[in-house]
């Protein structure tokens, strides 16, 4: 009878250990950053001083930043992760990295076009520092669900994503200071 039992405790272990739902959160902040991109890119480069063309920019990035804080819940309410989703969550952080990277990018070559509207490189600073301490967070929660021997690792696989965050915010951060050196 002490047998049957074994199996069930890793079956009930395995239930509790939520690496899929980590992974669909993971997911869903992916398309809410390939969203943002499209924005960002489509943003016109001689924009009118019309709320319109800002509006979808704060849009999704509202969207991104409710998408991460909603990941981090799901982190935090999971189970220590297993092996096997670790390589999952690995994969997906590898993938994320790579379209957080690529959005980034495009905000911090889209700024001459939101310079041209006072309001927004403000705003878009603000955006940065809020999303960036939201991935902080989500990822804290997530290397906390790790094994403890891949902890290393997988703090290693988020650091691009800190590194462009930090460009960016340096970035946009730039135009902080001269708005304050013309005043």
């Amino acid at each position: 009878m002490h047998v049957s039992f074994i199996p069930l405790s890793l079956l009930a272990a395995r239930a509790l250990a939520d690496g899929a739902a980590i992974v669909a959160a993971m997911t869903t902040i992916s398309e809410a950053t390939v969203a943002l991109n499209s924005t960002v890119t489509s943003f016109p480069s001689n924009p009118l001083l019309d709320l319109l063309d800002v509006g979808p920019l704060l849009t999704d990035s509202l969207t991104l930043l409710n998408d991460i804080n909603s990941a981090t819940a799901t982190a935090q309410k999971s189970a220590n992760l297993t092996i096997s989703e670790v390589v999952a969550v690995a994969e997906a952080t590898l993938s994320l990295a790579s379209t957080v990277e690529s959005v980034l990018t495009n905000i911090v070559n889209s700024k001459p076009k939101f310079d041209k509207l006072v309001v927004v490189s403000p705003v878009i600073l603000l955006n940065l520092k809020s999303e960036k301490s939201a991935t902080d967070k989500f990822g804290a929660a997530v290397v906390a669900k790790v094994p403890t021997a891949f902890q290393t690792t997988a703090q290693n696989l988020l650091a691009p994503i800190d590194a462009a965050f930090n460009s960016a915010i340096a970035t946009y951060e730039q135009f902080a200071i001269r708005g304050r050196a013309r005043r």
